[in-house]
């Protein structure tokens, strides 16, 4: 088998096989790389992604990145903008044993370490939104070996297949009276930007939403860049709340979407007692309509958090799982590997 390093040669080979594969979804892709590598504004990201190939067919195509690891600057990791990498992705037609693909994906793994002295360790995970079955016989397909660490955790799911009925009968009571009650208030209304109407304008009003809610800005223009061009290539919707008092966008909502499974990226807005304080749950409940209406089937809104002390920091990331845990039809597996190359 050969190794064949990513590159503008074949990036389109790329991207065509991780849409064939059914251990890919967005993250595998060059466009969530190029975002990856541009959001920090301390970024050294390197690119050391690359593909196995047998007979000049790819068989794997393994997403790798190396920058400066969160918070230190003195070490290097695996990672993609500080956040998990995830596991590599197969050829669905079974003509070479995947055993095989992996070992040579380990070796390769170990060579570019061993290379990198910096390199400290490594964040990877089984991505919860590609099709291939969690625990038949990809699982054991993770990177383990000395030195390696796995946690499970659970993420949110909300089941598209299900009628819009269904769906809200699913969510957490409180969760139902919100939608119900902001549905009868006037002033509002929830604008839906995808290929089809993408405005880069709608975009920059987002961002300036994002920068007043989080107090900075919290990524490069650059990022931003990458996020309208996932819009304008049908890779991402953004839902945006306008509010009549305001006389413009008042808080919005970015959704990734790929093949059937989309992901709830990032929320903000400019003041949280708009509706009564239930903005966000209207602005879902119509990314839930227009996922749905684009053929979306699995929708993930995020992770649960239990708070391990009694931190500011700690409380506010178990009320925002406790949040999205409301909207959801069942959650699945999260499965995250740490990976320790310090003592190699």
């Amino acid at each position: 088998m050969e190794i064949e390093y990513l590159n503008e040669a074949n990036a389109a080979q790329w991207d065509d096989f991780a849409e064939k594969s059914s251990s890919a979804w967005f993250r595998h892709t060059i466009a969530w790389q190029k975002y990856s590598s541009c959001c920090r504004f301390d970024s050294d990201t390197r690119n050391f992604s690359f593909m196995v190939k047998q007979g000049g067919k790819i068989q794997a195509i393994v997403p790798l990145l190396m920058e400066y690891s969160y918070p230190e600057r003195d070490i290097d990791a695996f990672s993609m903008y500080g956040d998990y990498t995830p596991m590599p992705a197969y050829a669905d037609n079974g003509e070479v044993s995947r055993t095989s693909v992996f070992e040579v994906i380990q070796e390769e793994i170990a060579r570019i370490s061993a290379e990198n002295p910096k390199l400290s360790y490594g964040k990877f995970m089984v991505d919860p939104l590609i099709r291939y079955p969690y625990f038949s016989d990809f699982a054991p397909f993770d990177l383990l070996g000395a030195g390696t660490g796995i946690s499970v955790t659970t993420t949110n799911v909300i089941d598209l297949t299900n009628d819009l009925d269904e769906i809200l009968r699913r969510m957490r009571k409180g969760h139902k009276a919100a939608i119900k009650q902001v549905m009868k208030e006037p002033g509002f209304r929830v604008d839906v930007f995808d290929k089809n109407n993408a405005d880069k304008d709608v975009l920059l009003r987002f961002k300036y939403i994002h920068r007043m809610d989080a107090g900075r800005q919290t990524r490069t223009d650059a990022s931003w860049d990458c996020m309208y061009e996932w819009i304008e290539s049908g890779n991402a919707s953004l839902v945006m709340l306008w509010m009549d008092e305001v006389g413009d966008y008042a808080a919005g909502a970015l959704i990734m979407h790929y093949k059937t499974g989309a992901y709830y990226a990032s929320y903000a807005t400019l003041d949280s007692m708009y509706l009564n304080g239930h903005c966000g749950y209207i602005i879902q409940w119509e990314a839930v309509r227009h996922l749905k209406s684009i053929g979306i089937e699995t929708y993930e809104t995020g992770e649960n958090h239990i708070s391990l002390s009694d931190s500011a920091e700690e409380r506010k990331l178990a009320e925002i799982s406790k949040y999205k845990k409301g909207f959801r039809t069942y959650e699945i597996p999260k499965i995250t590997f740490r990976k320790d190359y310090s003592s190699r």
